[in-house]
């Protein structure tokens, strides 16, 4: 009888052994270039890429697999074209385990489940920026002939610039030209200064410093090994506390011959150097829209209208303390360094980087205190030397002051007048605050 009962509960137990789950993974290629299949692999399939071809039935972006798997732990990734291409995934993030230099999707199975559709590199699913909601605050078009100096320097010399770069930066028109509706920053294959390369640096720091809003550059990058093209920013307290002390943030890096984007976030981490970020897919032949929108909590960046990666700040790892202070614009193509390596006979020098245009965008809702909108305007904004503050009534002899980005008075008098003209001539680039009584608006000296 024993013998009999152990062999009837073996055969009940068999099929719940064996039994698969019905797994659907899900993901959004909107905005992501240069593709034709996209595939999931991982542990379940031994990271055969084209074992596992995904479909966009009804063409909306959404490529879909439902793959049995039985019950367990499994790392996984999306790329694309029998891995062409590959996410790359911000490492110590939610939905990710890094394990070396590989970072992998993680997912636990105990039942059948459709998965959340996540964004191409991405823990979430993407969203559109919404061009409605936002307000030119200051641009940069490049309409004319040359360069503004009022907003830009171009910073000169060599010494590797902390990465072991190997150009030598100039403010030569060889290396700037503003014409045709854009910037362009060429690095030439060229000696000055025991550098076999020139190139340019620009940087909008002490002329233009703000904090806060949405940032985007229309750019064609120059492609080829060792060439490192880049839009960020940086803290503008660099000078005085240095780096990473003062943050840095990437809005848009390209190197060597990548068909993708790479965004990211340094930080002084309460003593070390810490960074994260994510990539995006382009195609890098063409203009894209590169951008981040940045607020008291967090920074997420997007290429085109698609936002792949967020940063959320946090206290514990000091990076809410670095990223609630102005910061300034940098425009650059470095020739070599650690991350890219170095050119070799396959690079094609002049390397252009073409920049559209610089645009800083604010929150329409946020840009003014709602419950002082009709007591004052200011005309115009963005201002050069002189703003108008026109009171909706006559309300007389209320005070006035402006504050400068760091937070503190630059002027203040009493308003005699409904129509009173400030000079703005002593003042450097950058937001302020414009107070009258209660109310708040922010101006931006250009």
């Amino acid at each position: 009888m024993t013998k009999k009962f152990s062999f009837i509960i073996l055969l009940l137990t068999l099929p719940m052994l064996n039994f698969a789950f019905s797994v659907t993974f899900r993901v959004d290629m909107n905005g992501v270039e240069l593709f034709t299949t996209p595939e999931v692999n991982g542990t379940f399939n031994n990271w055969c890429g084209n074992c596992a071809p995904m479909s966009d039935a009804n063409g909306d972006g959404i490529w879909e697999r439902t793959i049995n798997l039985n019950a367990g732990n499994y790392e996984y990734k999306f790329s694309f074209d029998n891995w062409t291409g590959q996410e790359d995934l911000p490492p110590y993030s939610s939905c990710t385990v890094t394990v070396g230099q590989f970072t992998n999707r993680v997912l636990t199975i105990s039942q059948d489940v459709v998965l959340d559709v996540y964004c191409f590199g991405s823990c979430a699913a993407c969203e559109l920026v919404v061009e409605d909601d936002w307000t030119l605050e200051w641009s940069d078009e490049f309409d004319g002939n040359s360069l503004d100096t009022q907003t830009w320097t171009a910073q000169i010399g060599a010494g590797g610039w902390g990465n072991n770069e190997w150009q030598y930066y100039t403010n030569s028109n060889s290396n700037i030209e503003v014409s045709d509706g854009t910037l362009k920053i060429t690095a030439r294959n060229e000696n000055i200064q025991n550098s076999n390369y020139t190139s340019a640096r620009l940087i909008t720091n002490d002329k233009y410093e703000f904090m806060y809003g949405r940032v985007e550059s229309r750019i064609k990058v120059p492609y080829g090994q060792g060439i490192w093209p880049a839009f960020w920013l940086l803290g503008a307290n660099f000078e005085t506390v240095g780096w990473p002390q003062c943050g840095e943030i990437d809005v848009m890096e390209h190197v060597n011959n990548e068909n993708q984007t790479h965004g990211t976030v340094h930080w002084n981490n309460n003593g070390s150097h810490s960074y994260v970020g994510a990539a995006r897919p382009i195609d890098a032949t063409e203009f894209h829209k590169y951008g981040v929108i940045w607020d008291s909590e967090k920074l997420r960046f997007y290429v085109d209208e698609v936002i792949y990666y967020t940063y959320t700040f946090s206290p514990a790892n000091n990076s809410e303390q670095i990223f609630t202070n102005p910061f300034f614009f940098l425009l650059n193509v470095a020739v070599g360094g650690n991350w890219p390596g170095y050119p070799d006979n396959t690079t094609p020098f002049p390397a252009e980087m073409e920049v559209d245009y610089v645009r800083v965008y604010t929150d329409e809702i946020s840009n003014v205190n709602e419950e002082s909108t009709s007591s004052f305007n200011v005309f115009p904004n963005p201002a050069n030397d002189q703003i108008q503050i026109r009171l909706a009534e006559q309300t007389f002899g209320q005070p006035v002051r402006i504050y400068n980005p760091m937070g503190q008075i630059v002027y203040q008098s009493i308003l005699t007048a409904q129509n009173t003209n400030i000079s703005l001539q002593d003042f450097a680039a950058g937001v302020y605050n414009v107070q009258v009584g209660e109310s708040m608006q922010r101006v931006v000296k250009k």
